[in-house]
C-alpha cells in the first residue's frame, strides 16, 4: 500500500515546527530569538515562494546577476539563527545591519530588541531596500527602517550601535564601522579566510585591539559595490554543463588556463579516510584552506565526467592552472556505511597536486583520531 504525505499549509505549524526545529539542533538557545521565529511569518518576506520552500532549512535566492549567479538571498535558517545567538541583542539596543535582503532578519532583530530599541538594515540595491520596507510595514514591525547605504561605510548619522551584524561576507573587516560601534559593543562578521571558506566572527573591543568571542560556520553571498567590495571571479569552465570556478583576488592562478582544465587528463586518488552519515566536511575544509598554496574555493555545477563529492559540486585546491577537486567513493564495513575521500587531480601540476591535498587529508585526520 503506498503512502502519501499531504504538504502542511498551515503557516502557524510550519513557523512553529521551524522554531522547534532549530531548538533541538541547538541553534536557537535564547528566549527572546526563539520568541521571535516564533512569531515572525518567513513567508511574508517571501511572496511567491510556497509555503514549504519559505520554511525548509536553504536558502532562497531573491536576486540574480546578469549571468544569473546569485547576488541576494534570505539565508537558510539555522544560519540567520546562528547569527542572532552570537549577536547577543538585548531589549533597548540600537542595531545596524548589512545587508537587507528581504527584511526577514531585520524583522526578527526588531522583536528581539523590543521595548526601546531600533534596527537600521542597509542595502546598496533600491530594489532590495524597496521590498524590505515593504515586507517590514506589512507584518507591522515599526523599530526596523531598511535604507540604501554601503553597509562597508555603515551609517554614521545613527551612531553608535550595541550591535553591528552583516549578512554578507567581506574579505576583511570594514574598518570604517568599527568607530560606529558603542563602548562594550559587539560585531558580527562574516568573514572569508582563504578562497571560498569563511567563518561569522563575533568581535568586541579589548583595550587597543579586538577579540574574537565566538567563531561559527557560516558562508554568505560577498559585500557588493561599497568601500569594501569583495571582488570575486567566476571561471566558466569550458565544454559541456555549468560547472564555474570560485576565484578570488588573493588567490595565485591562471584563470585562463583553468577554463580548460577539466578537459585536461585525470588523476585519481583515494585517501583511505572515511565519512560517515552527520560527519562535518566544515572542518576538513578549514584546515586545507590554512595549509594549501590558494586555500580552497567553491566548483559547483555539473557536467559528464565531473564526479564532485556534493550534489551542488565539490571544494578545489588550486595551483597555477591546476586543479585538485573533491570526490568521495561509498562502501560499507564493519561499522556500517561510508564515503571514503577522494582527490581527482587536473592540469599539468594536477597529479602533484592532488597527492598534497591527500597527504594533508590524512595530515588532518590524524590529528582528530
Amino acid at each position: 500500500m503506498e503512502t502519501t504525505m499531504t504538504p502542511v499549509t498551515d503557516p502557524n505549524q510550519l513557523r512553529e515546527s521551524l522554531a522547534q526545529r532549530l531548538v533541538d539542533s541547538g541553534h536557537l538557545r535564547s528566549k527572546a530569538a526563539i520568541d521571535a521565529f516564533r512569531t515572525t511569518d518567513r513567508h511574508a518576506f517571501l511572496p511567491g515562494v510556497d509555503l514549504e520552500s519559505a520554511y525548509k532549512e536553504d536558502a532562497v535566492p531573491i536576486k540574480h546577476d546578469e549571468h544569473g549567479e546569485m547576488i541576494s538571498c534570505i539565508s537558510a535558517p539555522s544560519i540567520v539563527a546562528t547569527q542572532l545567538e552570537q549577536l547577543g541583542t538585548q531589549p533597548g539596543h540600537k542595531v545596524l545591519e548589512a545587508g537587507a535582503a528581504t527584511g526577514y532578519h531585520a524583522a526578527l532583530l526588531g522583536k528581539i530588541v523590543s521595548p526601546g530599541g531600533q534596527v537600521w538594515t542597509l542595502d546598496v540595491d533600491q530594489d532590495l531596500v524597496a521590498g524590505a520596507s515593504q515586507h517590514l510595514a506589512e507584518a507591522g514591525v515599526d523599530n526596523a527602517t531598511a535604507v540604501m547605504a554601503d553597509g562597508a561605510a555603515g551609517l554614521p548619522e545613527h551612531a553608535p550601535y550595541d550591535r553591528i551584524i552583516f549578512t554578507v561576507g567581506a574579505g576583511d573587516v570594514p574598518v570604517k564601522i568599527l568607530d560606529q560601534l558603542a563602548p562594550g559593543g559587539r560585531l558580527v562578521l562574516p568573514m572569508r579566510i582563504r578562497g571560498s571558506i569563511s567563518r561569522s566572527f563575533a568581535f568586541e573591543r579589548d583595550g587597543d585591539a579586538w577579540k574574537t568571542v565566538s567563531c561559527e560556520m557560516a558562508t554568505f553571498i560577498p559585500l557588493r559595490k561599497g568601500v569594501c567590495d569583495d571582488v570575486y571571479t567566476l571561471v566558466p569552465m569550458a565544454g559541456e554543463g555549468n560547472v564555474r570556478l570560485e576565484t578570488f583576488s588573493e588567490q595565485d592562478v591562471d584563470r585562463e588556463a583553468l577554463r580548460s582544465v577539466l578537459d585536461q587528463q585525470q588523476t585519481k586518488l583515494y585517501t583511505g579516510v572515511k565519512f560517515r552519515q552527520g560527519s562535518a566536511w566544515e572542518w576538513l575544509y578549514l584546515y586545507l584552506a590554512c595549509v594549501l598554496p590558494n586555500g580552497l574555493s567553491r566548483l559547483p555545477g555539473q557536467r559528464p565526467g565531473f564526479t564532485p563529492h556534493f550534489g551542488w559540486g565539490s571544494m578545489a585546491a588550486l595551483d597555477g592552472g591546476s586543479l585538485a577537486y573533491l570526490t568521495i567513493r561509498e562502501g560499507e564495513d564493519e561499522k556500517g556505511r561510508y564515503w571514503e575521500v577522494g582527490v581527482i587531480g587536473h592540469g599539468e601540476g594536477g597529479a602533484d597536486l592532488g597527492e598534497r591535498v591527500v597527504s594533508e587529508i590524512r595530515e588532518d585526520r590524524k590529528s582528530v583520531v
